[in-house]
């Protein structure tokens, strides 16, 4: 086997607490470095005059091996490279804990044009996104047994874009493409994501469709991914929410202490995960947000007033239900910053929120929707993150009870989740993007996720369940109905 050339000039020793060329290692006495180029690893072994022990070292210099650990010296004179192990964060754990399904969540680009080819767009690819460190981590699997220890990211050298980058043939729509990447997992040795292309010639181009494990980045990365990716998203950048300095105490308490009603689901019947989504006009959303005569709504609050109208039109009056309480949905909130706007993985805060689906008319379930998100100040959205650090420090079976009732119906049945892909179209070597549709990881038994692209003023509702065969296909329908009732509103 031929390994690259290794070259000493290009290897620089710092020490972990000083990365200046005047550090502690520079006082020390002239070092010969030789590499050991054989199948299984390179070995770097310092020699020093007078016996001088092994410092602890990290490496910095350029290496043909990617970007390799040192660790401390077995022995003196002696430093082994090794592959970069990172730690998951807190909300990369929980997430990787979950077991509902295979945590995928999926977005895809329609693009008018000629498809490129396979290899045109894995060097397009490798060419933007093989600088960024999370593309080439590979989730580790716990030592022992699964459910007792803790996972880790490994850092893979190479970013191999043949691997992630696939050609998938013609002849379904894009609908049922992205539903079957939603419930296909992905390979378990190579980083967590994929980019697939497939012509459409019945929709006159061909589809992008970007699929990520959740642990590895949340649906504000696929924004800055794309960005990076496509051409022309000027306005793209994920702007910094700005949120109140107070919180609504009352609001709070309800949020995490009321119980919660799970949407009914007929005993004896076989469930399946399903996706279905539904165009939604730019025009009536937008007098749908002005419903109200006190002012206008936010996209997340008609987003959630109009999810409650759908469940309550496909299932009736609440008061009808099995059981008490109100029916509450997660509502996810950036947790990023100017300036780390543009940071891939998970950096958000799920809000329970109560949703309205007892409200008799579109305005009223809009006007209980106003001001549930605002409610929650800085300090509240940090609450969540501060009970896990307890939870975590108690071990991971702690984490599993959490996530269990976190995951029940009866805690909260829906997903609300708004996505802002900028208002200035996007395109691939002059080829536009004339539809983006993002759609979550498929839901626990008994729920949905609604998820709203909005795209160069062409919103789409995605809609994906856990139910019965046809309830995606009802609630994507009703929503869009939803939304046109509150446009006649708006309009009056």
């Amino acid at each position: 086997m031929t390994w690259p050339t290794w070259r000493p000039s290009a290897l620089t020793m710092t020490s972990p607490r000083s990365s200046s060329a005047d550090g502690p290692l520079s006082r020390l006495p002239p070092v010969q470095w030789t590499g050991r180029q054989t199948a299984v690893g390179v070995r770097a072994r310092w020699k020093a005059d007078g016996g001088v022990p092994a410092p602890r070292a990290i490496w910095t210099g350029a290496s043909p091996y990617g970007r390799p650990r040192v660790s401390s010296a077995r022995r003196a004179g002696s430093i082994r490279l090794m592959s970069r192990c990172v730690p998951l964060s807190l909300a990369d754990e929980f997430v990787a804990r979950h077991t509902c399904g295979p945590l995928i969540w999926c977005v895809v680009f329609l693009l008018r044009g000629r498809p490129p080819g396979a290899e045109e767009l894995r060097r397009r690819v490798a060419a933007r996104w093989a600088h960024l460190p999370r593309m080439r981590w590979v989730l580790m699997p716990s030592p022992g047994a699964p459910a007792a220890g803790r996972r880790r990211w490994t850092e893979r050298s190479a970013f191999v874009a043949e691997h992630h980058v696939l050609r998938d043939p013609t002849g379904r729509t894009l609908e049922a493409w992205a539903s079957g990447a939603l419930t296909h997992p992905l390979p378990p040795d190579r980083p967590l994501w994929q980019l697939r292309l497939m012509p459409c010639p019945t929709e006159g181009g061909y589809g992008l469709l970007l699929r990520m494990h959740h642990a590895l980045a949340d649906g504000q990365s696929a924004i800055t991914l794309m960005r990076l990716l496509l051409d022309g998203p000027g306005d793209a950048r994920p702007a910094p929410a700005r949120r109140p300095e107070r919180s609504d105490p009352r609001r709070v308490a309800e949020s995490y202490l009321r119980a919660g009603l799970a949407v009914p689901l007929p005993p004896g019947r076989g469930v399946e995960p399903a996706l279905a989504w539904s165009p939604v006009d730019a025009d009536m959303f937008r007098a749908a947000r002005r419903a109200l005569p006190d002012g206008t709504a936010t996209t997340t609050e008609t987003l959630m007033a109009a999810a409650a109208g759908a469940l309550r039109g496909c299932f009736g009056d609440p008061a009808g239900w099995p059981g008490r309480g109100r029916v509450f949905t997660w509502v996810p909130v950036s947790l990023r910053t100017a300036e780390n706007a543009d940071e891939l993985g998970n950096m958000a805060s799920a809000l329970r929120l109560p949703l309205p689906v007892d409200g008799d008319t579109p305005v009223a379930r809009l006007s209980a929707c106003r001001g549930l998100v605002d409610a929650f100040g800085r300090r509240a959205l940090d609450l969540p993150w501060r009970l896990a650090r307890l939870v975590r420090l108690m071990g991971p079976r702690a984490m599993d009870a959490v996530l269990a009732r976190a995951m029940r119906p009866s805690h909260a049945a829906v997903s609300c989740t708004s996505l802002p892909w900028g208002r200035t179209p996007w395109a691939l070597d002059g080829d536009p993007v004339a539809r983006v549709v993002a759609s979550s990881v498929v839901p626990p038994v008994g729920c949905c996720h609604f998820v709203l692209s909005n795209y160069a003023d062409t919103p789409v509702v995605a809609v994906t369940t856990h139910r019965l065969p046809g309830d995606a296909r009802r609630l994507a329908a009703a929503f869009a109905r939803e939304v046109a009732r509150l446009a006649e509103c708006g309009a009056a």
